[in-house]
């Protein structure tokens, strides 16, 4: 399995939207697609370190590297750009993959 992190500095002016769209759109849309399992929405508790914006954290787990090789190539720039015409110069992405995951639990 792997995990695919989507860290987002969200404009504060258009967080309460943009964390709706994440809700009711963009994270479904992107669980349609081929391989992905299931998805995290984190939500900061408080201001981040910088004034003018806060962070939001997507995680996402897909079924293996090759569909994450699918979603790279077909899907990736397609989803972005919806999300950059719909909040153009609002928030910057970091994204992360990680290909192994031990997970804990008591």
């Amino acid at each position: 399995m792997v995990t695919y992190a989507v860290h987002v500095m969200v404009r504060h002016e258009v967080y309460p939207e943009y964390v709706a769209w994440l809700k009711n759109e963009h994270i479904n849309e992107v669980l349609a697609l081929p391989g992905f399992i299931s998805a995290e929405l984190c939500l900061r508790k408080g201001g981040a370190m910088e004034a003018s914006s806060k962070d939001v954290k997507i995680i996402y787990k897909i079924k293996d590297e090759e569909h994450l090789k699918l979603y790279m190539t077909e899907y990736a720039m397609k989803l972005r750009e919806k999300g950059t015409d719909k909040f153009p110069g609002q928030f910057s992405a970091q994204r992360e993959v990680w290909l192994e995951t031990e997970k804990f639990e008591k």
